[in-house]
């Protein structure tokens, strides 16, 4: 046995029992034992027989540890490089003109591919030193793996000559940061540029790899890893103090990680109990209470969760139990639920575009430690590292998993709506909080899928991680990229909108919620009225209705913003070119913009190969209808896009979003709207029949020949 009987707890179990409360759940003090025996953190004996056992055999666990070992064998045939200095962020890797990503010619040669000038020296140079630094740490990691699976010393001798080669240069490296500042501020590093990448290559690698061959390491070589390059780092994860957010996570886990192989339980317990930074703080006041991590952005929950995962394993090695905490399970369950047609997981705020199946190594992890249905949908299908390294056999059944269904998420902010039928229509809403840095200006925007596909687009962030420059803020971070209502032409600020109304059965689902307008917008309000943005969202088997009122005290123009991923855009109103002014927020990113007056209903047609999706709004006040195309991924993935223009004291819109085959012929007749009393009546004239839709603030009612199809009743 490697680590049961080494390690002691300070009190009776290490956390409250399992359905206590994230209030309550409380971590106990660990101890250490004097002198280890390695490896202490990276694995148990148990999951290295494991290895050793798939390796000595054959089939696809063995191709698993044989990959593994195969980095190992290719680092050792290449000759081993240090950079000069620590690396940069990879947000410098892009042309400041056309703010798209760069090209590597050679190390010293960086070209922009659309309008070809070339960048050299730093920091261009050093984002590339970054990705070495980044290769020669995780041939350690390999080769480490490679020696305790093999026992090959030679495999020891190249982990070592890593190790301890940084361990001479990381302190001769000068201390720099992301932003390029002058000064010793505390967030940056020596090896690289943010105490968050500092902390992550401490926990994935070099703390692994150092534990996996420490008692292949002579004491003269121990100590110079000690000294020059685990605590060192530590220290400088912990002179940046993060509290709540992803950084602190990765620093905890560092913590954890690089003070069990020093043995210092110092270092483990401020990772799992600071008041202010520790694991336990970090999932009261960073998780909702439905499971998402709080920058609302799945990208950074995955990433997040790593960080958490390395935590909870390497704390489980040492006998301490994180799995167990309430909110941690639901991080898990989360992203199954949210799940679309296609796979793909609602692309809001920072976040690139990524699936709930984005990681089975975690929840191979989770899986382990919860054996939920929920989760193991999301396993592989073929062993991975970590199938084989706790034990599951890959060829076993799995219990079956519960069908999705339309649920609203209170906590995250977010409603998912799903209905039965041919066009497989799901959309998701946002309302919740702002989510920080990675959030966006996008209060009740939605996305919508349909036909096995996206259709209604949120940009998430530029692939290349634009955050320094003016397209993150000016587009994808800003109220215009999203399929939202812009009031007076400017981004909203941060806010957190309000669930009004939620319902739904098999076949129809609507959500209502509001937005009180921003205060920039406020200010031409009075103090008692400021104005609000009411949107309904339905969703039927064959079509999406979104419904939008509008009130404030003085008259604004809204614009009423719809982004569709298609070939093209067509509209019979909007053919000739009419720019949008000054006013207009991010209209720098617009291409192709095409305008004209509508005095009745609109059709917008966004025409693509797999299908045609026409947009159908109302007729109402005066409006403008425009087509043009917006970014995407990047500044050359165009995605198409109409804006609806209105403006008066109370504005509404209804629209109704249809998503055909390749070839198919439109159900949907009309869409009308109309106030009775209180209530908002919009009407849907189709093949089907005339379903209405009777809304108030806090109910919604669909019928369809006096027949009632869902109602809050």
């Amino acid at each position: 046995m490697f680590h049961s009987r080494w390690i002691m707890l300070a009190a009776a179990g290490c956390v409250a029992c399992a359905s206590a409360s994230a209030q309550e759940w409380k971590m106990a003090q660990v101890k250490l034992p004097s002198e280890l025996k390695h490896p202490i953190i990276a694995c148990t004996g148990e999951e290295l027989a494991c290895l050793r056992a798939a390796y000595s055999g054959s089939g696809p666990a063995h191709d698993v540890v044989a990959a593994m070992i195969a980095q190992a064998d290719a680092a050792m045939n290449k000759p081993l490089l240090f950079p000069p200095r620590g690396g940069q962020h990879n947000q410098w890797y892009q042309c400041d003109t056309c703010q798209i990503a760069l090209k590597t010619i050679d190390d010293t040669h960086h070209q922009c591919p659309q309008c070809k000038k070339v960048y050299s020296g730093e920091p261009y140079d050093d984002v590339l030193f970054s990705r070495t630094h980044h290769a020669n740490i995780r041939a350690a990691y390999a080769a480490a793996w490679a020696y305790a699976v093999t026992g090959k010393a030679e495999y020891a001798r190249l982990a070592a000559d890593v190790l301890c080669g940084y361990a001479q240069r990381y302190g001769q490296y000068a201390y720099h940061n992301a932003a390029r500042t002058p000064g010793n501020a505390p967030g940056g590093g020596r090896l690289f540029e943010q105490t968050l990448d500092e902390a992550y290559f401490v926990a994935f690698d070099i703390a692994p790899a150092a534990d996996l061959v420490w008692d292949a390491l002579s004491a003269e070589q121990r100590q110079a890893i000690r000294e020059g390059l685990l605590l060192p780092m530590l220290v400088n994860v912990d002179r940046h103090q993060a509290g709540k957010g992803n950084w602190q996570t990765f620093h905890n886990a560092a913590m954890l990680w690089g003070g069990a192989v020093l043995n210092d339980a110092s270092w483990v317990n401020k990772a799992l109990s600071d008041p202010d930074n520790g694991f336990g703080l970090q999932m009261k006041v960073s998780v909702s209470s439905d499971g998402m991590w709080y920058e609302n952005s799945w990208a950074y929950h995955f990433y997040t969760l790593s960080g958490l995962v390395n935590m909870a394993e390497g704390a489980r090695r040492l006998g301490a139990d994180l799995w167990s905490h309430p909110n941690f399970k639901k991080m898990f369950t989360l992203p199954a639920r949210y799940t679309m047609p296609d796979g793909s997981l609602p692309r809001f705020g920072d976040d690139p575009g990524c699936q709930a199946t984005i990681a089975p190594g975690l929840m191979e992890c989770a899986y382990h430690a919860y054996r939920d249905s929920t989760i193991a949908m999301l396993l592989p299908s073929r062993p991975i590292w970590e199938t084989v390294l706790l034990g599951r056999d890959a060829n076993a059944p799995l219990p079956k998993p519960t069908t999705a269904a339309s649920e609203v998420f209170r906590g995250a902010g977010h409603a998912v709506l799903r209905a039965q039928g041919s066009s497989g229509l799901a959309a998701v809403i946002t309302f919740g909080p702002y989510g920080g840095f990675h959030g966006h200006f996008d209060k009740l925007s939605f996305v919508l899928f349909g036909q096995g596909r996206e259709l209604g687009v949120d940009p998430g962030r530029a692939y290349s991680q634009a955050y320094r420059l003016p397209i993150h803020t000016g587009w994808y971070k800003a109220t215009v990229a999203h399929n939202t209502v812009l009031v007076d032409g400017n981004s909203q600020e941060p806010a957190e909108g309000k669930l009004e109304f939620f319902a739904a059965n098999a076949d129809y689902a609507a959500v209502t919620a509001s937005l009180a307008l921003p205060a920039a917008h406020a200010s031409r309000f009075t103090k008692s009225d400021p104005g609000v943005f009411r949107r309904t969202l339905c969703l039927t088997g064959s079509y999406a209705l979104v419904f939008d009122v509008l009130e404030t005290s003085q008259p604004q123009r809204f614009d009423w913003i719809y982004h569709n991923r298609a070939r093209g855009v067509r509209c019979a109103q909007a053919q000739k070119p009419r720019p949008l002014d000054d006013r207009f927020s991010g209209r720098e990113y617009i291409n192709n913009v095409l305008g004209g007056e509508a005095a009745g209903p609109i059709t917008v047609e966004f025409d693509d190969p797999n299908g045609l999706t026409r947009v159908m709004v109302a007729e109402g006040e005066a409006a403008e209808v425009r087509t043009g195309d917006g970014v995407g991924a990047s500044v050359v993935d165009r995605v198409p896009l109409t804006i609806v223009t209105r403006r008066g004291e109370q504005v509404t819109f209804a629209a109704v979003i249809e998503p055909l085959a390749g070839g198919a012929k439109g159900r949907v007749k009309s869409v009308a709207a109309r106030r009775e009393g209180d209530d908002h009546v919009v009407t849907v004239a189709s093949d089907a029949g005339e379903d209405t839709y009777t809304i108030s603030p806090a109910s919604v009612t669909i019928t369809r020949d006096h027949k009632t199809l869902l109602s809050s009743e």
